[in-house]
Formats: C-alpha cells, sequence, structure tokens
C-alpha cells in the first residue's frame, strides 16, 4: 500500500539532487602543457586559473591535480579524473614558449564523458612571455564563454500546445518594388557618353585640319607672291588631337560601362590575363 508513495518520494529526492547538481557552480580542471620550464607552466596555469576565477568559476586547486595531460588524454581516463574530482568540466593547455614565438592550443572538456566541448588556439612568431601569457588568459575566457553559450542554446526547444485547428500560414504582401535612384552617366544609354564620345570625334577633326595646314602660306596673302607668312598650327593641332582622343575613349567607355544592365562588361585581370564577360 505505501510502495506508490515511497517511490514518489524517491523520484522527488533523485529530482531534487539533479537539480541542484545542475545550479552548482561549474567546478574546472586545468590540466597544464606537459613538459618545458616549471616557471613558465606555473604562470600559463595561474593566467588561465585568473581568467576563469574572474568568470565566477571554480577551479580545483593544483594541489589536488595528480594526473599530467601526457598520462591521462583519452576520454576515459579524463572522465574518470573528473568523477574523482568532483568536476563538470576539464581544461586542457597545450602549447610551447621558444625564441619569442609561441603556439597555444585549449581544449575544454565535459567532466562527465571526457569529449571535446570546444577549443582554441593562437600562434605567434615574434611575441614575448608575457604576450603568451596573456593570450593563455584571453583564449581562456573566451573559450570557456563560448562553450557556455554554446550548450545553453543546446537546450530542449519548449514544447508548443497543439491546437485542434491546423494554423494558416500568414500570407505576407510584398511591398511594391522601389525604383533606385541613378546617376546622370549610368543610365541605359548613357547620353553623357554619347555626347563626350561626340565632341571628341569633332575635336580630332580639328586637330587633323590644323595639322594639314600646317606650313602652308596665310590667306592674308592671297593673289600676292611670294608669301612670306606661313601657317604655324602644329602644336594647337596635336593638342586639339590629344583632346579629342581622350574625349572618344571616355565616352565610348562610359557607354559601354555605364549601362545600368546586370548583364553589363565586365573585365577580370589575372596573372598575364585579361578576362572580359558580359553583354557590349
Amino acid at each position: 500500500m505505501h510502495r506508490p508513495g515511497l517511490s514518489g518520494m524517491l523520484i522527488s529526492v533523485f529530482v531534487a539532487a539533479w537539480g541542484a547538481r545542475a545550479m552548482a557552480a561549474p567546478r574546472v580542471v586545468i590540466l597544464e602543457m606537459a613538459g618545458g620550464a616549471r616557471d613558465v607552466r606555473q604562470e600559463i596555469r595561474a593566467s588561465a586559473e585568473a581568467a576563469l576565477r574572474g568568470l565566477g568559476v571554480e577551479v580545483v586547486p593544483q594541489d589536488q591535480v595528480k594526473t599530467r595531460l601526457d598520462d591521462c588524454n583519452v576520454p576515459s581516463c579524463l572522465a574518470e579524473l573528473g568523477r574523482q574530482l568532483g568536476a563538470s568540466h576539464i581544461l586542457e593547455i597545450q602549447g610551447s614558449y621558444v625564441n619569442e614565438s609561441y603556439n597555444l592550443r585549449l581544449d575544454l572538456r565535459d567532466g562527465g564523458t571526457g569529449r571535446i566541448l570546444g577549443s582554441d588556439s593562437k600562434e605567434c612568431e615574434i611575441c614575448s612571455a608575457k604576450d603568451f601569457y596573456r593570450a593563455v588568459s584571453d583564449r581562456s575566457a573566451a573559450l570557456w564563454t563560448r562553450v557556455v553559450r554554446e550548450q545553453a542554446g543546446a537546450g530542449p526547444a519548449p514544447m508548443q500546445a497543439v491546437s485542434a485547428t491546423p494554423a494558416l500560414p500568414e500570407t505576407k504582401v510584398a511591398p511594391p518594388p522601389t525604383r533606385a535612384s541613378r546617376s546622370f552617366w549610368r543610365q541605359p544609354l548613357p547620353v553623357f557618353g554619347l555626347g563626350l564620345a561626340a565632341g571628341g570625334a569633332v575635336l580630332l577633326g580639328f586637330g587633323g585640319h590644323y595639322l594639314a595646314v600646317d606650313g602652308e602660306p596665310d590667306p592674308s596673302c592671297a593673289g600676292r607672291e611670294p608669301c612670306a607668312f606661313k601657317r604655324t598650327t602644329a602644336s594647337l593641332g596635336w593638342g586639339l588631337l590629344a583632346g579629342g582622343g581622350a574625349a572618344l575613349l571616355g565616352g565610348v567607355a562610359i557607354v559601354i560601362w555605364g549601362r545600368d544592365e546586370p548583364t553589363g562588361p565586365m573585365v577580370s585581370l589575372g596573372p598575364g590575363t585579361i578576362f572580359f564577360s558580359g553583354s557590349f
């Protein structure tokens, strides 16, 4: 007669104990890098420990950790270590600092299963030892924050009440398309480019004319022979040719590249190659 009540009591105790464990503050075991100078290992551990304590994380004291990373680096061994020390997480620190350069790798594991929850790494070719310790601190805090955020977001999704009548999908009316403003030269047919090209052609004509009449007798000598005055229009002709050529090329370029079309021409430059695409 009392078994249902006893079973309910046991279930309540178990749920309460599990809830208390879930709400307990996290406890982390730090396994420091194997090898290297002892003072360097101590500074590395102190940097990681200070970063975690600053986030409100309890760190297992070093004198309680009798296992090194090179002796216990498989999930089964790490899970047993976490169980013995009552740790919720295990932080592995691997890397080295040699000749003003360092490499760092951090693995944050689950204390119950030994599986990796997140990793982070950093390298530097020319850095001081203080830079190395600062990187350990910054990366440890960033890794812990990221893993906690990911675990919080990976919780079970809340169940939604099932209604008898299925809800119809909401139909959204798309807003009318707005016409984007265009610049004065970026049009389906850029009039500015056509005008510039036409002006360039006119300047080329005048420049050719002045080059052709360079050195001929001046019109004021009409009917008088010989004429001592000669035309000197070469410099003017060459100037008009240069300006006209530039205007013509610019106008053609604007007509080609100024068209407001998705399939307009494109030019891609590569090592030793020029690739044209689109409609010209």
